[in-house]
């Protein structure tokens, strides 16, 4: 059948259908993200050092300005992701982990896929 041969070569350009975008930002930095300009406001990082043992894992928070157009949103992104999503997809998507007495301000990985 020719239409098969045809269409292949066709999806091979294509390529994948959806790939999430993505950006790493410390706060006070600002990036685009699709539609979006991202402004990371604040982190705050509870998450057990590498080096240390706790009684409990933690967690990450990212306060952060998303502006489309004329419209401005507040939004408090949790790593690892609370059981509510934020409308749109965004979410963090990756924070490294530190050492005990580490200060240095934690970068955060935005995505806006949805798992």
């Amino acid at each position: 059948m020719i239409l098969p041969r045809l269409l292949l070569p066709l999806v091979l350009l294509l390529g994948p259908a959806a790939q999430a975008a993505s950006v790493t930002l410390l706060p006070g930095q600002t990036a685009r993200l699709g539609a979006q300009t991202l402004t990371v406001l604040s982190v705050r990082d509870s998450r057990c050092p590498m080096n240390a043992r706790c009684v409990r894992a933690g967690e990450l928070t990212a306060t952060v300005l998303s502006r489309v157009g004329n419209r401005v949103r507040l939004l408090r992104l949790q790593f690892p992701q609370a059981t509510s999503s934020v409308p749109g997809g965004l979410r963090i998507s990756e924070a490294p982990s530190r050492m005990t007495g580490d200060r240095t301000p934690v970068p955060v990985s935005l995505t806006d896929d949805v798992r």
